[in-house]
C-alpha cells in the first residue's frame, strides 16, 4: 500500500513538471506559430534577405544583414520552407522578399519573447564591462604582455571605467596604469586602497 501510494505521488510530481515545462516553453518549440510575436535579440544573428520565386523552392538569396542584439522584431515561425522570418521594420517580409534568420528551427537561445531593454554593460569587480563584443566602447583593457591594466581613467574613477568585453583580469591583482595626455600614473591596490606607485612623462 505505501508503495502504491509512493508511485502515484511520483507520477503526479512529473507530470506537474512537464506541465509547466511545456507551457512556458510552448511559443519557443512548437513546429510553427500561428501567429507572429515581438521578440527582442538576446545575440546578434545573421539574415538573408531571399528573392522570392515560383517554384519557391528556386528563391536565392541577395543579401545579407545582421539583426543586433537588444533590438526587437516581429518574428514568425514557420512549419515549412524557412524556420525564422521577420515581419517588421528593415526586415519586413513581403511578396517580393523574405527575410529570414540562419538559425535552426528549434535554436531560441537568440531571442528572448517580448519587448525588453538588453543592457550594453555587465557588472565587473565595482566596474563595468562591455555586455557584447560589438560595442566598443571601452576604455580600459588588460595588457598580458606588461601584466597591467591600461587605463584612461584612474582606478578610484568607478563610473567611468569600462573594460573591454571578454576581460577575466581581477583589476586589484595588477599594476594600474592611468594613460592621460603624455603621461602615464602607475597605481597599486594595497591594504584596501588603490596607491600611487609611479607618475612618468611618456617618451615621445
Amino acid at each position: 500500500m505505501k508503495i502504491h501510494k509512493y508511485l502515484v505521488l511520483t507520477v503526479g510530481v512529473v507530470v506537474c513538471v512537464t506541465s509547466a515545462s511545456l507551457t512556458i516553453d510552448a511559443h519557443a518549440v512548437a513546429d510553427h506559430w500561428n501567429k507572429t510575436h515581438w521578440v527582442t535579440m538576446t545575440k546578434d544573428v545573421n539574415v538573408i534577405k531571399m528573392k522570392n520565386t515560383i517554384p519557391l523552392a528556386n528563391s536565392y538569396p541577395v543579401a545579407y544583414y545582421t539583426a543586433k542584439r537588444g533590438s526587437h522584431y516581429k518574428l514568425d515561425h514557420w512549419g515549412t520552407n524557412y524556420s525564422w522570418v521577420f515581419q517588421s521594420g528593415k526586415f519586413n517580409t513581403n511578396n517580393k522578399y523574405t527575410y529570414t534568420v540562419d538559425k535552426r528551427w528549434n535554436d531560441t537561445k537568440w531571442f528572448k519573447m517580448g519587448i525588453h531593454k538588453i543592457a550594453n554593460y555587465k557588472k565587473f569587480h565595482g566596474y563595468r564591462i562591455e555586455a557584447r563584443k560589438s560595442l566598443y566602447t571601452h576604455n580600459t583593457f588588460y595588457d598580458k604582455q606588461d601584466h597591467a591594466t591600461l587605463s584612461d581613467y584612474r582606478p578610484t574613477q568607478k563610473s567611468k571605467v569600462i573594460f573591454e568585453y571578454g576581460s577575466h583580469v581581477y583589476p586589484t591583482s595588477h599594476e594600474w596604469d592611468w594613460m592621460h595626455g603624455s603621461w602615464m600614473t602607475g597605481y597599486k591596490y594595497k591594504n584596501g586602497n588603490w596607491k600611487q606607485i609611479s607618475n612618468d612623462k611618456i617618451p615621445d
